[in-house]
């Protein structure tokens, strides 16, 4: 069971702080039932409950800072989706996504990146639907990391790259 103040990540909404437990926090919930209230931390305006015996709603707790420094050292090794095919390539994006791992985040991150470099030597656009993958695989990975290791979301992409390059 997660406590008050923990961070997890929770498969509909991203990374949430559980704000507290409580007992039927609505009126139309279940009086014998206790839920995780929750907030987002990329949208602070709403409130989520989630109960805490839901075995249907995906919550995970998030990785810890040695957790988030092997996942660094593992990124040049992570492989790409290989597929030819949009429609089954846009299918692996997205079970890579429902898996809600980071590795499989980092999988999505660096197939797009590969696919825009291909893309552009032909003169071609990357889909909105790709880009679309990518940019939610950065923001779990980014602020997953960025809470793990005390950083800001923000300078991730560049810690991480330059985390790589010392590596090398």
């Amino acid at each position: 069971m997660f406590q008050p103040e923990e961070y997890v990540f929770y498969g509909s909404g991203g990374i949430c702080r559980i704000t507290d437990i409580q007992t039927a926090p609505l009126d139309n919930m279940p009086a014998d039932r206790r839920y995780y209230v929750m907030q987002s931390i990329h949208d602070q305006s709403g409130v989520i409950y989630v109960p805490v015996d839901s075995e249907c709603v995906f919550l995970r707790r998030l990785l810890n800072r040695e957790e988030a420094e092997a996942l660094l050292d593992e990124i040049p090794a992570v492989g790409t989706i290989e597929e030819s095919n949009a429609k089954l390539l846009r299918n692996k994006y997205t079970e890579a996504m429902r898996t809600h791992e980071p590795l499989e985040w980092v999988r999505v991150i660096k197939t797009v990146y590969r696919r825009t470099g291909e893309k552009a030597s032909r003169a071609q656009r990357l889909s909105e639907t790709e880009r679309s993958f990518a940019e939610n695989a950065k923001r779990y990975l980014y602020s997953e990391l960025a809470l793990a290791l005390g950083l800001k979301e923000a300078d991730m992409e560049n810690y991480i790259t330059e985390h790589i390059r010392q590596m090398a």
